[in-house]
């Protein structure tokens, strides 16, 4: 039988498969709203296989300092690897137009002149999911990847690209003993896509927060366990010290 391991949430562990968690191998969608926790939730997962797992974490939007930060603010291990492809994308691309830009505004000096013509091929040069895929295809069993989010990845790469590396990443997250969990914003991408998403996961769960009158509650939505239709739940969680904390669950009949 597949080996199992922990979400690093217990209650949700309890909900899943075996009551002990997710089956290695198994690729993760996290969706939520903004507010939600899924950022949260993603270190909290990337944080139970730090010193059995190798974990490598890729950041779109935190830098690994704000990171750290939080590993830290709950008392999570920090012996992982970071991968900051959003401060990689700055760096590489965006602080080329940002200086490109000023060029045209202020005029360019024959120094600058000489260096403009690789301006214009930076973007298409470097391709983060193509780094990502083969960053992940290094890895040895057993791993655990955090891709925090794909929403990046679905703004400045066409959606068939990022779904054809997910597939890949997928198969060899399969055949290598490994797990991923990928973040997503809930209603930011065309239905179309965000269904074909759902499909490649085998693990989907939503987060959301509700209004109950004067107060608000958070729903973690337990959507697709890929082959276990009756796990379909709704928990009801809160933020404490440890993280997520699932309070209650109730069973989709």
């Amino acid at each position: 039988m597949a080996e199992i391991i922990s979400t690093g949430i217990e209650r949700l562990d309890e909900a899943l498969i075996d009551g002990k968690g997710i089956v290695m191998g198994t690729s993760m969608l996290i969706v939520g709203s903004a507010g939600s926790g899924k950022e949260l939730l993603a270190k909290q997962y990337a944080s139970a296989g730090i010193g059995s797992e190798n974990v490598v974490y890729f950041s779109t939007d935190e830098t690994s300092d704000e990171l750290i930060d939080t590993f830290e603010q709950y008392n999570w291990p920090t012996d992982f690897r970071i991968v900051n492809v959003g401060t990689q994308y700055f760096e590489k691309v965006l602080s080329r137009e940002l200086q490109a830009s000023r060029f045209k505004q202020e005029g360019l000096s024959v120094a600058e002149l000489r260096n403009l013509g690789s301006y214009g091929s930076t973007s298409d040069q470097i391709n983060f999911v193509a780094d990502m895929t083969y960053e992940i295809s290094k890895l040895k069993a057993p791993f655990r990847v955090v891709v925090d989010s794909l929403d990046f990845f679905m703004q400045y790469y066409n959606p068939i690209e990022v779904l054809s590396a997910m597939r890949t990443i997928k198969e060899y997250a399969q055949a290598n003993g490994g797990t991923v969990m990928y973040t997503m914003s809930e209603g930011s991408h065309e239905a179309r896509i965000h269904s074909q998403i759902e499909a490649i996961c085998d693990v989907v769960i939503e987060l959301e927060v509700g209004r109950m009158a004067a107060e608000f509650e958070n729903r973690l939505i337990i959507k697709k366990i890929r082959n276990h239709p009756e796990k379909a739940a709704v928990m009801i969680y809160a933020v404490t010290e440890h993280g997520i904390t699932p309070e209650m669950i109730t069973r989709v009949s």
